[in-house]
């Protein structure tokens, strides 16, 4: 009889062992450690897929010619230069035979009317300006504007009259930038 109850009672001893502490532990911290694990594990995998997207992209922008890529920084600058585009304006202007003066910056966001999400990866700045010349002056400068690398819009044109065919043009422009 002793021989059949010691590995009965050992048997149960280990069920009792395997449920009161083996399962919960394995249900609980372990399981918790391998979700964490397995979280990290997910991160790693997309850190290496950015790690590779990221050297793919650098092997193509080692590809554009220094001149594309200027170009490319002139169409949507990574901010906005202030100083550097007055002075585009003021440069475009003077070929133009338009003079410029009274600038002002708002905005610097994203207006309801802009036509643009709100998480897009372009923002707008808008610049108001006032012109003054003729009217065939003024037409190139708004071709030159239209023609131009950087991207921007007429939003608001008030063309005050004058009798000597010079005249003032009041006008509101929305220039783009990436974020």
């Amino acid at each position: 009889m002793m021989n059949r109850a010691l590995p009965a009672a050992l048997l149960l001893i280990a069920i009792g062992i395997f449920l009161g502490y083996v399962r919960p532990t394995y249900a609980g911290p372990i399981a918790a450690l391998r979700m964490q694990v397995a979280q990290y594990n997910a991160a790693l995998d997309a850190a290496d897929k950015y790690n590779t997207r990221e050297a793919e992209l650098a092997a193509d922008r080692n590809k554009l010619s220094p001149d594309a890529l200027t170009r490319l920084t002139t169409f949507l600058p990574d901010g906005v230069d202030n100083v550097r585009m007055i002075l585009d304006l003021t440069a475009l202007a003077a070929r133009s035979g338009v003079g410029l003066s009274g600038f002002t910056i708002s905005g610097g966001g994203q207006s309801s009317d802009s036509g643009l999400q709100n998480n897009s990866l372009v923002d707008s700045v808008d610049l108001s300006v006032t012109a003054t010349g003729t009217y065939s002056a003024f037409r190139t400068f708004l071709t030159g504007i239209e023609t131009s690398l950087r991207p921007m819009d007429v939003m608001d044109l008030k063309v005050k009259a004058s009798a000597t065919g010079v005249y003032t043009y009041a006008m509101t422009l929305r220039i783009y930038w990436l974020r």
